[in-house]
């Protein structure tokens, strides 16, 4: 039987052929990149997701306008509607409104009044 067919790896490479320090390692092992080589690979592959994406990548929409609130108010005869409607709730659920309720009865009121 061959040592190579038995997984023996003689000791002898397990070290490298210089005579540096002998770190001690796996043949085929993986070294992760480091340094520039590390930012290069970096760079790389950022730019190819750039290219990967081509056309289709476009960049975050700008956000809209803001709105004047004013424009999402009720006003005259709207708000009066509005108050009609909460009126009647109020009226087929037979209970006191809530206070929340009563405040917006009464903003409704100043905003049909304002127009």
């Amino acid at each position: 039987m061959n040592e190579s067919d038995a997984g023996i790896i003689p000791i002898s490479r397990l070290f490298y052929d210089d005579a540096g320090p002998h770190v001690v390692r796996s043949p085929g092992a993986f070294t992760p990149a480091r340094g520039q080589q590390l930012h290069d690979l970096l760079g790389a592959s950022i730019a190819q997701l750039g290219g990967v994406s081509g056309e289709s990548r476009r960049k975050t929409p700008p956000a809209p306008a803001p709105i004047p609130i004013e424009t999402l108010l009720y006003s005259g005869r709207a708000a009066l509607d509005r108050a009609l409607e909460i009126r009647d709730e109020v009226r087929a659920t037979g209970i006191a409104p809530p206070p929340e309720t009563i405040d917006e009865l009464l903003d409704l009121v100043a905003l049909a009044a304002a127009e």
